[in-house]
């Protein structure tokens, strides 16, 4: 409970002064390689502070300078830290939940910095928050998205959603499925405490998108869920209907 309690201090701490920071510079550029110092050493902070031995492998597949739609399972609060700390893109932004940009003071210093926010309750502002993002990858971003519509609450992946999908068909960007391996056990979406361990970041196979057509998101949405489940558990997953996106 005392490393729970010096990781949420540590959090305010180094959180305010940092994204005070990675604002200033945002008003000049959003994409500004400042930004990813910052949330990068913002997140190796936090990861050391919570005793997270961050590992990763196959990261190479990812060609820095080139952006990508990242989709990856979403486990914990500590899988955007571990991404930022994993992944060498740059500039590289989350789409995330809206509530994180309510949040005072954080929230207008993440969104300063080109994070996207989403509520996938309200399809016009979902929408909208798509529109962002391809705009981001046009600009150069690789985009991280959890399309688990938040965190799972099991070891088991919740259903995707096809929206990161249409995103990498929209921008023709290449989609690269990662699997976060650990943080559940760091914590997961029940605990209240953490727990020191280790997470390792496992990058699949590029899907390449150029010269698809939007029938296609369904299997690149399956293609994506399959990689992450066999790096995870190291074999395919059950058939289950209830893995695949429900109509949208």
């Amino acid at each position: 409970m005392l490393r729970t309690i010096w990781v949420a201090f540590l959090a305010i701490v180094v959180t305010v002064p940092l994204a005070g920071t990675g604002a200033v510079i945002a008003v000049f550029s959003s994409t500004a390689r400042g930004i990813d110092w910052i949330n990068r050493t913002w997140a190796r902070i936090l990861l050391r502070a919570a005793g997270v031995d961050l590992r990763t492998e196959n990261i190479d597949v990812i060609e820095r300078g080139r952006p990508y739609v990242l989709i990856a399972n979403h486990y914990s609060w500590f899988d955007i830290p571990c991404l930022l700390a994993a992944i060498p893109q740059q500039p590289i932004r989350f789409v995330a939940k809206a509530s994180l940009f309510k949040i005072p003071f954080f929230g207008w210093a993440i969104k300063r910095a080109g994070f996207i926010p989403i509520d996938r309750k309200n399809r016009r502002t979902a929408v909208q928050s798509f529109d962002l993002a391809a705009e981001r990858i046009r600009r150069g971003n690789t985009i991280v998205i959890f399309p688990e519509e938040g965190r799972s609450r099991e070891r088991t992946m919740r259903p995707f959603q096809r929206g990161a999908f249409l995103l990498a068909l929209k921008s023709e960007c290449p989609i690269v499925p990662l699997a976060i391996d650990g943080t559940y056990d760091v914590l997961n979406a029940k605990a209240r405490r953490i727990t020191p361990g280790r997470v390792t970041i496992r990058a699949g196979t590029p899907l390449i998108t150029e010269g698809l057509t939007l029938r296609d998101k369904d299997g690149l949405l399956k293609a994506s869920r399959a990689q992450i489940h066999a790096m995870l558990f190291g074999r395919p997953e059950d058939p289950d209907p209830a893995a695949s996106a429900p109509p949208e």
